[in-house]
């Protein structure tokens, strides 16, 4: 048999689409293990004119048989689908007609039937003849009843003619491959049939019905090869053809021999011969179908993996979760107790399966906690999967019971990729739409995006799916059942129900309804009650006796034996309508160990109900809160009861210690924490943890442990009674105290515990990512207690009551000293770095309340912003650079930081030349020009708007992009947050107003009205409003909740460029381009004045928190401040050199700070007018500037590119920069090396220290721009020529002028001193070189001939002759003795700018505008080598000492070294900013110092050295800066290793720091240079830490 294809798709083409029937298999067992349900239809028993024995043997189920065939092979559903239909319509027509006409009808439908379209076709041609509903036709005539018998001479004379045919053509069926034995022989019958068609009885229907279903049976498997159990299942049906055949013989060769026929006997034998082939055939398909079931199965349990992997889903969340151990513990899931919440229950089912259109889509069950909710939600889940009635017209779909018990079902997150996986596994055109959306990355994110990518898309896909489908005549419906969203963390269930709201409301979901339960949060009742299409129900409307009567039935069942006894009643008194009341009693009365017995059972009620026997018991009050109290006093009594004061007090402690921390904690952790010293307990009889382990077990009825062993209580409300004195009492422990001492506890801990590399990291050179090892050293070597203390003492410490004096003040200033630094880099290591600002910032003002301590307040709020420096920044990603760079480059010299470095001596050394200079705390690069900044009020997030037309948002604790809201066409001019920080509003120049929900990231509402950009936007301080001002000179106020315009303010002249709310809403301040602020009244929309005095456009303005000033900015560089009742400027801000961008105030009003386009930021005394810091460090202007809502950080913008943070507190201004101030036009190195002359444009000289980069001295005295500079031979003198006309001779030592050369008629252009330091040559714009006498500053010599500029001269190393170029394009050689020239050096194209000499004097190196440099041979006066390479004029040449190379300056900002003996470019030097004016090299020819028009030196290192470690013994040592390839190459910040393979160290973003060869830049900013010598870096890294404080060089 041919086998053209795999097997599997054979079997799925061919075999599956003939087998498709009507369902006779069992349904699943309901404790199967989940798989897909897809069936379409609902299951029938067979009807009863069917042959069972026949038909279910090779039944399928059809929907399976499609589905199957769908994810094998798409195009079968269709043709299967149309199959089957025809199947059944024959089928049935069978049964209504007669037996002649059903047969010509099959005959007729198999040879006419219409071609299926073209992909059918493609399909089935590719799997064998398309399919014959014959087998149908078949059963039905064999289910015909036989009509009425013919004449015997009829039936004889048909009965011959059907035997002889059939007996002749015995030869023709025989074959070895019983398939074909089996067609055969179907086609002889079929032929056979032709011929007597008006002529059979029943008997002759029965065998062409068996040649029928033997015609399916080969074509369902062509082509197909038996392996495995189908070879002997197929060896058993040949088996039974061959024995058949062979009886057929016999039979032909009996009738032969006769020559007459007995028809009736020959009949009847033949009849019975195909009665075995067709019992065969049958078990042949039975056995095929099993196959085809277990095949099936397979693909169905593949596609549930796939998805339970894809949708990441709870397991525990569902209801058919199975809770064992401590699970059932934690969490006891059960149903209604028979006979109760009958109403609701009914009332549910009935909406459930109301298929109205006026149903609505969504039943909100609320009510108080303990009401019962969950277990009702757990009933009707279970109600509608596992016990549905017939009636039923809905299906549970989905369902996810919230706890808080388990990690997976107490977040949001969760809940809708497990609904969505529920629902796929029940709706196979759902779970298609569902891969075919392929957004299964959408579980990462939002629960609104979840909604909407993973459900609501699919499910209206899915829709239409199957509102096209034939086969089915109504959509499915099913059930969503969300339970406990009161459960979910940080309110995220009320966050999510109003995003299903939303979602409901703004999609078409037919065939889905949710039902949900929670609490009633009123501000989701709210929510709800606005939606329409919703049922409610409160649970707290049922009637108490109902309630009563079904906590009744609920006790009678779980404590049978007290039925019918009077404590019953007295239970149900109790209860107070509260099921968790009665819930309570009976967990407490029946522990799973011990087991409590009847009597003892009795014993507690009795307690609890004193009165009991009494014949009518006491009435107790109904308020639940009271009836909860009593029994909690009870359980608490039965744990504590004959204690000791200390045993109890012991106790106590450890079950407040339980219940009051922020966050579980198992019972091993909290009694650490309460024994004073938990790490020794010396009596062996005593412990405890064995203490906290009897508390636990002794409350097992109210607290139980989750499946990592913390500690939970089953309902809040047992802590809401602990910690109410008036409620608990003698159980009521002090809480102030009790963080007092826990606080204690937990500096104890941090203290014995914290320590210098805690997780003994191996290497500084890799990220904390890519060390595999870390996580395991991090859980060994961080215990959970002290991961406890580590992340939550500000908690307690912040809930601790301050005393005067307070001993806790010495605890945290000893863990301040150092053990503050490791504590920093065990919370990096547990990953929560972003809290160790706050917390820092917690203890600070913790400390600013007791008395005489500002001191140590003000070192936490230094050791925060240390804190935030780090964590910002990417040195946390590698914990060992908390030390390596963060530390190290830390520029305050502030405690503690200044004590923390005395203890890392060997950390590399960050030196900041110049002024000190305030590094930002946080430095956020976004790769576009930012115009706005904002700071939600809780100081957690931070929001910018650009010109791409996004707004950001970061964690301001870390600066991760925590969204990117996506939506403006235009630059974002202006951002602001709402004072409870879930919205943002965005103004851009698109003239749009954009309000966005922060958590889901989506537009709210768009405001759309202003003609022109929107400037600026603002929110009132509740939030109720917002206020837009524009270029088309109006203000607009919206009113949020509907995105009305309320107003529009008129009156501005010229564009309004900004907007502010007063504190109390009622007032707006507006500035404009017609150089006015105005105050407007909200209320009435009038101008309540105008503030009138800049003499410039208003940028900017603000209004202090107690609505009494108003700043504003201008750009006519100075800030204002308005007193708001007079209208009167109180100061006038002035500072700023260009114009002013941006103005905030404080929250406490008492400073100002102002952004410019000047690049700086200034903060000002609002009382003094003075300037209290200036932060620098933007490269371009800052236009935008805000406060932290608690005033200790400020977040600028600019137009660099970056978003910064810097500290509030930040030093005053900062001394003036010692740089030059303008291009650098001429640099020179000392004989030896150690000094660096440099002179500017600015008109002075600086001499630079080259091992400190600072400057250490500035000559000043000439009246123009210094064009030359040279050192005398010995160092002790400077030449320099000037603008001015003159050469001035300065003494090193002293800084003072020696002598004034003066001579010249025009500028002079260049000076040089001979060898031996008795002459000076000068050249002029005066065509002259003339030549000095040192010693009398008398003119020796006038050397003319050039016929322009002379641009440079140069003596000779024996002093003998001097070289000078000119604009004339020629190069002189002079005789210095005779002043005569030697010779004229021409070929130059363009003017030459400079000249040198080689150290033997037998070259001349040129420099020219014509892009190249000549080396001419001074003997000959012939060109040896023209160097080229430059892409620009050549301004400065200069030989090294050994005359091997020549370094050139060029105006594309390079400097070129050259080999002199091959021409050769051996290094191209590159970072200068501007055109590089002048080159030289050091006396040993490693180092070239440039100078450049960008108002910088920069030295180089050209020593050719390939030793890394030599290079790292520099004092500047050798690294790469990394670049960010997806932001332009912006330096990343971290320094490499010059193979790019280790992390040396992290330096500032901004920080101006030279990039070998670069090891130096002298300039007018901050520049600096990092020392790496003596550091200890890769595995050497942990030899920076010294216990013992050393001597720290200073930076």
């Amino acid at each position: 048999m041919g086998d053209s294809h795999p097997k599997g798709n054979k079997l799925s083409r061919d075999f599956l689409s003939r087998l498709k029937r009507p369902n006779r298999l069992k349904p699943q067992s309901r404790s199967a293990p989940p798989t897909p349900s897809w069936s379409g239809s609902s299951q029938q028993a067979p009807s009863s004119n069917e042959d069972p024995g026949r038909e279910s043997a090779s039944a399928v189920p059809q929907a399976i048989v499609s589905s199957v065939a769908s994810l094998i092979h798409p195009g079968l559903v269709p043709l299967a689908s149309t199959s089957a239909q025809r199947v059944e319509t024959v089928a049935q027509s069978s049964t209504q007609s007669d037996s002649r006409s059903s047969v010509q009808q099959v005959i007729e439908d198999d040879s006419t039937a219409p071609p299926h379209s073209a992909q059918d076709i493609s399909a089935f041609q590719t799997s064998g003849p398309a399919p014959e509903p014959t087998e149908a036709t078949a059963n039905a005539l064999s289910m015909e009843a036989s009509p009425t018998p013919s004449p015997a001479k009829d039936v004889l004379g048909v009965t011959l003619r059907f035997t002889q045919m059939l007996m002749k053509r015995l030869p023709e069926i025989v074959d070895g491959n019983p398939v074909k034995m089996a067609l055969s022989l179907a086609k002889a019958i079929i032929v056979i049939k032709e011929a007597v068609k008006d002529n059979m009885d029943a008997v002759d229907r029965r065998i062409a019905s068996t040649g029928a279903q033997l015609t399916i049976l080969e074509k369902a498997f062509t082509g197909w090869s038996p392996r495995g159990e189908e070879q002997e299942t197929m060896n058993q049906f040949k088996t039974t053809l061959e024995d058949a055949l062979e009886n057929l013989t016999r039979l032909s060769n009996e009738w032969i021999a006769r020559k007459i026929a007995d028809h009736e006997d020959e009949k009847a034998r033949i009849a019975s011969i195909f009665e075995g082939v067709n019992e065969a055939r049958v078990h042949f398909e039975l056995a095929t179908g099993i196959r085809v079931f277990k095949i099936i199965h397979a693909v169905q349990e593949d596609l549930r993996l796939s998805f339970l992997d894809r949708l990441k889903p709870s397991l525990i969340a569902d209801h058919k979760y199975h809770l064992v151990g401590p699970q059932r513990e934690a969490l006891r899931r059960a149903v209604c107790t028979r006979g109760t919440r009958v109403y609701i229950l009914r009332n549910i089912t009935k909406w459930a399966n109301d298929t109205s259109s006026e149903s609505e889509e969504i039943y909100w069950l609320f009510g108080p906690a303990g009401s019962g909710k969950s277990t009702i939600a757990y009933t009707v889940a279970r109600r509608f999967e596992l016990t549905a009635d017939v009636d039923d017209t809905i299906a549970l779909g989905g369902n996810f019971l919230c706890s808080r018990q388990f990690e997976e079902t107490r977040y949001a997150s969760s809940i809708v990729r497990t609904l969505v996986y529920h629902l796929a596994l029940k709706c196979k055109p759902f779970a298609d739409a569902l891969c075919r959306s392929g957004r299964f990355e959408s579980v990462h994110r939002d629960v609104r995006t979840q909604l909407e990518e993973l459900l609501v898309g699919p499910w209206r896909d899915s829709c239409y799916t199957m509102s096209n489908d034939s086969e089915s005549s109504s959509q499915r419906r099913y059930l969503v059942v969300i339970d406990a969203l009161d459960e979910i963390e940080q309110q995220g269930g009320s966050t999510f129900l109003r995003d299903l709201l939303d979602v409901i409301n703004d999609n078409s979901l037919p065939g889905l309804k949710f039902f949900v339960t929670s609490r009633p949060d009123p501000d989701l009742v709210k929510h709800v009650e606005s939606f329409d299409r919703k049922q409610t129900f409160r649970l707290q409307d049922v009637e108490k006796e109902e309630v009563q009567a079904d906590i009744e039935k609920y006790l009678e069942a779980s404590l049978p034996h007290f039925k019918g006894h009077s404590i019953v009643k007295s239970l149900l008194e109790f209860a107070g309508g509260l099921f968790i009341c009665a819930a309570t009693i009976v967990k407490h009365l029946t522990p799973t160990r011990p087991k409590l017995q009847p009597a003892e059972q009795e014993r507690f009620l009795r307690k609890l109900f004193p009165d009991t026997a009494t014949p009518h018991p006491i009435q107790l009050p109904s308020s639940a809160a009271y009836l909860l109290d009593t029994l909690y006093a009870q359980i608490l009594s039965d744990a504590f009861s004959n204690l000791g004061s200390e045993d109890f007090s012991t106790r106590l402690r450890i079950l407040h210690t339980f219940l009051c921390t922020p966050e579980p904690v198992s019972a091993s952790t909290a009694a650490k924490l309460v024994c004073d010293d938990p790490d020794v307990e010396t009596d062996p009889s005593f412990s405890f943890i064995g203490v906290a382990d009897d508390v636990l077990s002794q409350l097992h009825a109210v607290i139980y442990t989750d499946a990592q062993q913390r500690i939970l209580s089953y309902h809040k409300s047992f802590s809401d009674f602990l910690f109410d004195p008036g409620r608990s009492e003698k159980y009521w422990y002090d809480s102030g105290v009790h963080h007092r001492l826990l606080t204690m506890s937990c500096f104890r801990v941090m203290k014995s515990r914290l320590k210098f590399n805690i997780a003994n990291i191996h290497t500084s050179f890799i990220l904390d990512s890519d060390n595999l090892g870390l996580p395991c050293q991090v859980e060994q070597n961080i215990p959970t207690v002290l991961s406890y203390c580590s992340r939550n003492w500000s908690h307690h410490l912040s809930n601790t009551t301050t005393t005067t004096p307070d001993p806790l003040v010495n605890t945290l200033a000893d863990f301040l000293q150092l053990r503050a630094l490791f504590w920093i880099e065990a919370m990096n290591l547990l990953q929560v770095r972003g809290v160790c600002d706050p917390m820092l910032r917690v203890a600070s003002t913790w400390v600013s309340k007791v008395p005489d301590h500002s001191a140590l307040a003000q070192q936490f709020a230094e050791a925060a912003s240390f804190a935030l420096y780090f964590s910002g920044s990417l040195a946390s990603s590698s914990t060992p650079h908390l030390y390596i760079s963060s530390l190290a480059t830390w520029s305050r010299k502030l405690e503690p930081c200044e004590t923390w470095r005395t203890h890392f001596p060997r950390i590399p050394r960050f030196v900041t030349n110049g002024a000190q200079q305030t590094f930002p705390l946080m430095s956020l690069e976004i790769g576009s020009r930012v115009y706005a900044v904002a700071c939600s009020e809780d100081g957690r997030w931070i929001a910018a708007g650009s010109d791409d037309g996004r707004v950001r948002v970061w964690d301001a604790s870390t600066g991760r992009v925590q969204s990117v809201l996506e939506g403006h066409t235009e630059l974002v001019a202006s951002v602001a947050f709402s004072s409870d920080g879930t919205r943002i509003a965005s103004g851009s120049y698109d003239n749009r107003v954009l309000v966005w929900d922060v958590s889901t990231r989506k537009v709210q509402s768009v405001l759309e009205d202003h003609m022109d950009w929107v400037t600026s936007v603002a929110f009132s301080s509740d939030s109720t409003c917002i206020a837009s001002g524009s270029y088309d000179k109006s203000v607009w106020v919206w009113d949020v909740s509907s995105g009305k315009v309320q107003s529009v303010l008129e009156g501005h002249t010229g564009p309004v460029t900004s907007v502010a709310f007063s504190s109390d809403g009622t007032r707006i301040a507006s500035g404009s381009f017609d150089q006015s602020v105005r105050v407007w009244d909200v209320s009435t929309g009038k101008v309540q004045s105008v503030l009138e005095g800049h003499a410039g456009w208003v940028t900017s303005v603000a209004f202090s928190s107690d609505g009494t000033r108003i700043a504003s900015g201008s750009d006519n560089e100075s800030v204002q401040v308005w007193d708001v009742s007079t209208g009167k400027v109180q100061s006038v801000l002035e500072g700023h050199a260009t114009g002013v961008t941006s103005v905030a105030f404080s929250s406490n009003g008492a400073r100002i700070v102002s952004g410019s386009y000047d690049q700086s930021v200034r903060v000002w005394d609002v009382t003094t007018g003075k300037v209290q810091s200036v932060l620098e460090g933007h490269t371009q202007g800052v236009t935008s500037v805000s406060f932290s809502s608690d005033g200790t950080r400020i977040i600028s913008g600019s137009h660099d590119q970056s978003v910064r943070v810097w500290d509030a507190s930040a030093s005053k201004v900062q001394s003036v920069l010692e740089g030059h101030t303008e291009g650098v036009t001429s640099v020179a190195f000392s004989s030896n090396g150690t000094h660096i002359a440099s002179g500017s444009y600015d008109s002075s000289v600086r001499v630079w220290g080259v091992s400190t980069g600072k400057v250490q001295s500035v000559l000043e005295g000439h009246a123009e721009l210094v064009t030359s500079v040279a050192f005398s031979s010995d160092g002790t003198h400077i030449a320099s020529g000037s603008y001015d006309g003159s050469v001035r001779v300065w003494d090193v030592s002293t800084g003072k002028v020696q002598s004034v050369l003066e001579g010249h008629t025009s500028w002079v252009t260049s000076v040089a001193f001979s060898g031996n330091g008795t002459r000076i040559a000068s050249g002029s714009y005066d065509q002259s070189v003339r030549v000095w006498d040192m010693s009398t500053g008398k003119v020796q010599s006038v050397l003319e001939g050039h016929t322009s500029w002379v641009t440079s001269v140069a003596f000779s190393s024996d002093g003998t002759r001097i070289a000078s170029g000119s604009y004339d394009q020629s190069v002189r050689v002079w005789d210095v003795s005779t002043g005569k020239v030697q010779s004229v050096l021409e070929g130059h194209t363009d003017r030459v700018s400079s000249v040198a000499f080689s150290s033997d004097g037998t070259r001349i190196a040129s420099g020219s505008y014509d892009e190249s440099v000549w080396v001419w041979d001074v003997s000959t006066g012939k060109v040896q080598t023209v160097l080229e390479g430059h892409m620009g004029w050549v301004t400065s040449v200069a030989f090294s000492s050994d005359d091997t190379r020549i370094a050139s300056g060029s105006d594309n900002e390079s400097v070129q070294v050259c080999n002199v003996s091959t021409g050769k470019v051996q290094s191209v030097l590159e970072g200068h900013m501007d055109l590089v004016t002048s080159v030289a090299f050091s006396g040993d020819g490693t180092h070239i110092a440039s100078g450049s028009e960008d108002k910088s030196v920069r030295v180089w290192d050209v020593s050719g050295s390939t030793n890394e470690s030599l290079r790292l013994s520099h004092p500047q040592a050798a690294y790469i800066a990394q670049k960010d390839s997806n932001n332009n190459q912006t330096p990343t910040g971290w320094l490499l290793s010059l193979d790019g393979k280790n992390n040396l160290m992290f330096i500032p973003p901004g920080s101006i720091l030279p990039e070998y060869p670069c090891i130096l830049v002298l300039t007018n900013k901050p520049a600096s240079f990092v020392r790496l010598a003596s550091a200890a870096l890769g595995d050497q890294w942990h030899k920076c830490y010294s216990p013992v404080p050393a001597c720290v060089e200073s930076g």
